[in-house]
């Protein structure tokens, strides 16, 4: 989740211990800024994540040229070190709550641990619930029902601050967020995030990483 979205959200994140049902979703992010210099920028990115019990993947989408084979094979400028934007994040909640986090590099067949303390440095913010179902049920009820139109077994949410306001469209049966629409009171700055489902895949990522080579974070910074 992008950090307009994440600003603009009340309070923390509360855990949860159930288990939830398979969860496959494609997230399309797209963040629009107006710069002191009036230049408009807008990123445009996504993800897929697959939740099967205390197991959570991200993954992002790289459209085909965006990382080319050689430069990865013979460590070119930009590559001497792991992508880790571009790399998949691994969430594993043990029964105890407690998380293991990972991130996995395909292209060199490398998994990383992660500790709490460089969590930032990957953009998790430490929260089963934002790993595996993006929003924390507990949060949409400190939210305000709306009345804007939702399609069925949805509902729109908004909150927020003085100096950002967030729209939820939250889908009532699964427990995740189907849309965030985010902006400052400025103007300058606003976001979406639009949530699809998908058919969960035959095989789970985190089963197919069998010979990957293990490393600490502290090993990204040699």
């Amino acid at each position: 989740m992008n950090k307009l979205i994440l600003a603009a959200l009340l309070g923390g994140l509360i855990p949860s211990a159930a288990l939830a049902s398979d969860l496959a979703i494609k997230v399309e992010h797209e963040i629009t800024t107006l710069s002191a210099d009036g230049v408009t920028r807008v990123t445009r990115f996504g993800e897929r994540l697959i939740r099967r019990d205390n197991q959570s993947w991200v993954a992002r989408i790289i459209p085909a040229g965006a990382h080319e084979e050689t430069d990865h094979h013979t460590a070119g400028k930009g590559h001497k070190h792991m992508d880790i934007a571009a790399a998949s994040r691994w969430v594993e909640r043990g029964n105890d709550g407690k998380l293991r986090v990972r991130i996995v590099n395909a292209h060199e067949k490398v998994t990383v641990d992660i500790t709490p303390v460089d969590y930032n440095n990957i953009g998790f913010d430490g929260k089963w619930t934002t790993a595996s179902q993006l929003l924390d049920p507990e949060q949409i009820k400190r939210m305000k029902a709306i009345t804007r139109s939702a399609p069925a077994g949805a509902r729109w949410y908004e909150g927020g601050t003085r100096d950002a306001k967030v729209q939820v469209l939250w889908d009532e049966k699964e427990s995740y967020p189907r849309r965030i629409d985010s902006a400052n009171a400025a103007g300058t700055s606003r976001s979406s995030m639009v949530v699809t489902r998908e058919k969960m895949p035959a095989v789970m990522p985190w089963t197919q990483l069998k010979g990957y080579e293990q490393k600490e974070y502290s090993d990204l910074l040699d």
